[in-house]
């Protein structure tokens, strides 16, 4: 390796090397030129005169170091530095600057000598420099086909050539100013068109043809195109599209629709899904009051007919149906009975210590019957006495009641037919020779049962005795009557079938193994209930036993019957709910709210079950569900020998037969109302 001869002069700026300075050939080669060899290095020294040596491309380099060093660059007027192909996005300032930072980084990181023998200007610096220009110039050329922005240079700047800049302005004012509706005549402070946001009245120019080959396209090339513009938007406007799409499918097509049309519609949602959309537009509520849709809501929740009641059919606007008004009222029942506090009974006494046996509520006239011989008729507005019905000689164990007509039987072998408005005594019926146990009133008929084993069928207008059922083997316990056909159940431990026109027995139900104590029937099946714990249903026309009912352990003391829906009371404490034509049971009414001993009384509506017990309490229970609703009644002396005996119940109110066994509850009627108030505003908004 050659020896390296130091210099004394002081060192100068390395991008204008002097021809004084000495020059290192391990230096050089080593990082001028990584690859030359020493082999080589004397034939990089020894080039000839006759070499390709760009002399001009020198010189330029060192004019362009000299005004990097002052601070002024002109531009290098080469004419194949490819700035022919109009390079809008870069400048030449840009260009010089990139060369002479590329030389500078060359020439500090190299330590470039020359020999004092040497010439200056080499063949190896011209190739050198030579190919760092064609490097930065591909890079460039490179940069802006790729599309990396590249500074703006003002159109006042002085480094770039007037003819670059005149041709270079002239095409973009031309550009903008052949398009108004781009610049709208607004400059910015340096001359130039300033934008401005295209609105409906200023589109874009090509607005209008993209718009027209739009509508020209297919539904799948429209679709196409509609995918291929969302997945090229931004968020924004993504967002942007939403706000205009939505409302489009934001449409009344209710109030759209005609309006046999729309009520169709509308009587698919419940009654109070129709209150809301009553509530939305004056069109929506006209479709929401029409009195046959809400005919059918009342139809479906078994409401038969409008009450006339004064009062309670007022509604509370002018415009409301009437069915909507019996809807409401009928819900805002319902929820006093669930929900609302119960307000305080209306007390009746009157039959002192005596026990109540037979219980009758019809319209606003409360019946009750005692062991102590009489009948009182009572106002269940009032809660007045309003007559003592004198007359038997012996206890009253049964009654039935129609209107103005109460028909009682008694110990006393008798049946006595009474007028309730004036307490008179219109007929005593005479034929049984035991207690009258049972009766069923139908119509201008009445049936009644004995202890004697027969049945009676009377008319109760003229007092006549009728037709004789005989037939029974033991006292008859329980009766029903449809007016067509009679049947009875007895401690025979059988049921029997009758045509009461010619006391003929059409059937002879046999199957239970102990006493009949209850029955029902309506006109198809035969439902008993028996002292050997089970329930058997029947079919009338046959006599053939459909099912027996097993899941009771006592006797079943009362049952009602509705639309195959049969809820049993029994002794057991348990109320269950069955299905009379599959034989299933529905509901077990039991669980931590149970009655605490035998059920003595029950009432059954299509919403709820009322049940009267032992115990001393009066419950409320859903009969869907079968969940416990609450208390209606709970004695204080309830399992201390207060017991509710009987109990009777309408739409509005409920009547209970109170008292005791040990003289520790005072035999009373308890009225419950459950009724709205006159001021029915308070229903709209419940």
């Amino acid at each position: 390796m050659a020896e390296c001869v130091n210099s004394e002069l002081p060192k100068q700026d390395c991008t204008s090397p002097s021809p004084t300075e000495t020059v290192c050939l391990d230096s050089l080669c080593a990082e001028n030129n990584p690859g030359t060899s020493q082999n080589n290095l004397n034939q990089v020294i020894s080039l000839d005169e006759d070499d390709d040596y760009d002399i001009e491309a020198v010189e330029r380099i060192e004019k362009s170091n000299f005004l990097n060093e002052l601070g002024l660059i002109k531009d290098c007027e080469d004419e194949d530095d490819d700035r022919e192909e109009n390079w809008e996005d870069c400048t030449d300032q840009d260009f010089s600057e990139d060369l002479v930072e590329t030389f500078d980084e060359a020439s500090s990181s190299e330590e470039i000598s020359y020999s004092l023998s040497a010439t200056p200007r080499s063949s190896q610096l011209k190739r050198s420099n030579s190919d760092s220009i064609e490097r930065i110039l591909r890079k460039r050329k490179l940069d802006v086909n790729n599309g990396f922005p590249c500074k703006k240079l003002p159109t006042e700047s002085p480094t770039m050539s007037t003819n670059e800049s005149s041709t270079s302005n002239s095409s973009v004012y031309s550009s903008t100013a052949s398009s108004p509706s781009l610049s709208g005549g607004a400059t910015t402070p340096g001359g130039r068109p300033r934008a401005i946001i295209p609105t409906k009245d200023n589109p874009p120019p090509l607005m209008a043809e993209w718009l027209a080959r739009f509508v020209a396209w297919s539904n799948a090339e429209r679709l196409m195109a509609v995918n291929e513009l969302i997945a090229r938007c931004e968020p924004t406007q993504v967002r942007h599209m939403m706000q205009v799409i939505e409302p489009q499918f934001q449409r009344d097509f209710i109030s759209l629709l005609p309006k046999e049309l729309a009520l169709n519609v509308l009587a698919f949602l419940e009654p109070k899904d129709l209150l809301r959309a009553a509530q939305t537009c004056r069109s929506w509520r006209f479709l929401a009051e029409d009195n046959l849709l809400w005919k059918d809501k009342c139809r479906q929740a078994g409401i038969d007919e409008v009450p006339r009641k004064r009062g309670a059919a007022r509604s509370p606007g002018p415009h409301m149906s009437p069915w909507k008004a019996a809807y409401m009222r009928q819900h805002a029942i319902e929820m006093n009975w669930r929900s609302k506090p119960i307000r305080p009974p209306k007390v009746l006494k009157g039959h002192d210590d005596h026990v109540i046996t037979c219980l009758q509520f019809c319209g606003n006239r409360i019946v009750s019957g005692s062991d102590d011989n009489t009948l009182k008729v009572w106002s269940a507005t009032t809660g007045k006495c309003l007559r003592t019905l004198v007359g038997h000689t012996g206890g009253v164990w049964s009654s039935q009641m129609s209107g103005s007509t109460i028909i009682s039987g008694s110990t006393d072998r008798t049946l006595k037919v009474w007028d309730a408005d004036t307490g008179v005594c219109i007929h005593t019926l005479y034929g049984h020779t035991s207690t009258v146990r049972c009766m069923h009133l139908h119509g201008k008929k009445v049936v009644s049962g004995s202890r004697d084993a027969t049945l009676r069928v009377w008319d109760i207008e003229t007092g006549n005795f009728l037709h004789v059922l005989v037939g029974h083997l033991a006292a008859v316990r329980c009766v029903q009557y449809d007016g067509r056909l009679v049947v009875s159940g007895a401690y025979d431990y059988m049921v029997k079938v009758w045509n009461p026109e010619t006391e003929e027995c059409l059937h002879t139900l046999q199957g239970h193994t102990n006493r009949v104590y209850s029955l029902q029937f309506d006109g198809v099946h035969v439902v008993s209930g028996s002292l050997d714990t089970s329930i058997r249903v029947w079919e009338v026309e046959t006599g053939a036993c459909k099912h027996t009912l097993m899941g009771h352990q006592s006797l079943t003391s009362g049952m009602e019957l509705r639309n195959n829906i049969l809820v049993s009371g029994n002794a057991d404490s348990t109320v269950k709910v069955w299905d009379i034509v599959t034989g299933q049971c529905l509901q077990t009414l039991s669980g931590p709210y149970k009655h605490h001993s035998a059920v003595t009384c029950l009432q059954f509506n299509g919403r709820f079950v009322i049940t009267s017990s032992d115990d001393g309490t009066v419950k409320l229970w859903d009969v869907k569900t079968g969940e416990f609703v609450r208390n209606l009644v709970a004695l204080d002396s309830g399992g201390a020998g207060g017991v509710v005996w009987r109990i009777r119940a309408n739409d509005t109110k409920l009547v209970c037969a109170v008292g005791s066994r040990n003289g520790t509850e005072e035999t009373k009627l308890l009225v419950l109302d459950f009724d709205i108030d006159l001021n029915v505003t308070s229903i709209v908004s419940r």
